[in-house]
């Protein structure tokens, strides 16, 4: 009987050891894949987690009945998607609110004037358009199907302000595979004129005061500083978006775009 015990221990025994041996294998191979896969993903493009921001452009006019259609839809989704994913501007290409700078713009787009019609919604410069009457389900694909995009270009930015000026400084950062050249940093200032289609008003683009980058590698990175004299950001309570466009791409590509308050 004492033998059987003892048996009957030994084999509970050697059975509990081969329960933990085979749990210790189960746990190993669990590591060795999970870990094996998580250094694949650090070392391979995904471990990019910048967000590709959308910058849409809308070219409008005061009074213009299709622009009435189109405003209030793109300020609705403004308020559906944070600003690290989609900023606004309404640049009134001729008329009530409109500029010099504004209408040069315009025209740097689009040289022919039968392209200069409005509504026009830019997508990222003109990784994508719209010319004319929309809907919300169309505007909404496109800003989408851009904000699935693998991003090209990392872009940080700080402001500082007094009453006499602003300054944008930052850094940039090609994060893709390829060169991208003859690249500006860009900026727009806009206000809220209480006023449908002129809730995100531009007021000043930097153009003069852009910066010209020649060419940036894959991984290198690039410091900036906008200095805009007489922009008083507070007292006229502005906000903006600092953005990197290749110039010389056929669509005129915006690569990234930060939403400054």
């Amino acid at each position: 009987m004492k033998k059987n015990n003892r048996f009957k221990l030994f084999f509970m025994q050697n059975r509990k050891e081969k329960i933990f041996f085979i749990f210790s294998i189960l746990f190993l191979i669990m590591f060795f894949v999970i870990g094996f896969n998580n250094i694949i993903f650090k070392e391979g493009r995904s471990e990019n987690r910048t967000q590709q921001a959308v910058l849409v452009e809308l070219y409008i006019a005061d009074g213009c009945p299709a622009c009435a259609v189109v405003e209030p839809i793109l300020e609705q989704l403004v308020e559906e998607y944070s600003r690290e994913k989609f900023i606004l501007v309404e640049n009134p290409s001729w008329g009530l609110y409109s500029t010099p700078e504004i209408s040069n713009r315009y025209r740097w787009y689009f040289p022919e004037y039968s392209e200069r019609g409005v509504p026009n919604t830019l997508f990222n410069g003109l990784d994508d358009r719209i010319h004319g009457l929309t809907d919300y389900e169309m505007i909404k694909e496109k800003i989408e199907v851009l904000l699935n995009q693998q991003p090209m270009v990392e872009l940080e930015t700080t402001r500082n302000t007094n009453s006499a000026n602003s300054t944008f400084s930052g850094k940039v950062i090609n994060i893709g595979d390829s060169t991208l050249t003859n690249l500006v940093i860009n900026g727009m200032a806009f206000t809220d004129r209480e006023k449908t289609g002129f809730r995100y008003s531009v007021v000043d683009i930097f153009e003069d005061e852009k910066v010209t980058i020649s060419s940036l590698a894959p991984g290198q990175e690039m410091d900036f500083t906008i200095s805009m004299e007489g922009l008083d950001w507070e007292g006229d309570n502005l906000d903006g978006v600092i953005f990197v466009q290749s110039v010389d791409h056929e669509k005129k590509v915006i690569w990234q775009s930060v939403f400054v308050d």
